[in-house]
């Protein structure tokens, strides 16, 4: 299992690494992506653009060789949906399940996700 764990990261900080970490070691994922998100659709405008939050991503990570960045969402133009996010996952790597992480405040705001009950069925 992999865990999933899209966010604006503006910036990325210390909660976010040990959250991740945290979840990887008690649930044995195989790793964490970290998807910096290009256009959140529940979220106010972000300060920094999307090339140096993934700069900011790659430096917060790159010495753990259990967490890997993932682009996708930034390749994308429109909104980041999670379950856009979750439906290429499952194309590219068919045989994998998929844990989602989110933050408590990502967490309040799930039923009026795009498609939440979808969401659920994909990771």
């Amino acid at each position: 299992m992999i865990g999933i764990f899209g966010g604006s990261f503006d910036p990325i900080h210390y909660g976010h690494l040990r959250t991740a970490l945290e979840v990887q070691q008690k649930l044995g994922l195989k790793h964490i992506r970290l998807i910096p998100l290009r256009d959140p659709p529940h979220r106010d405008p972000l300060d920094a653009n999307a090339e140096i939050r993934l700069e900011m991503v790659r430096a917060a990570i790159a010495d753990e060789p259990r967490f890997q960045v993932d682009e996708r969402e930034l390749k994308r133009s429109g909104k980041s949906y999670t379950l856009d996010t979750l439906i290429s996952l499952h194309d590219e790597l068919k045989e994998e399940s998929f844990c989602l992480l989110i933050g408590t405040d990502a967490f309040r705001g799930f039923p009026s996700w795009h498609q939440p009950r979808e969401v659920l069925m994909q990771a």
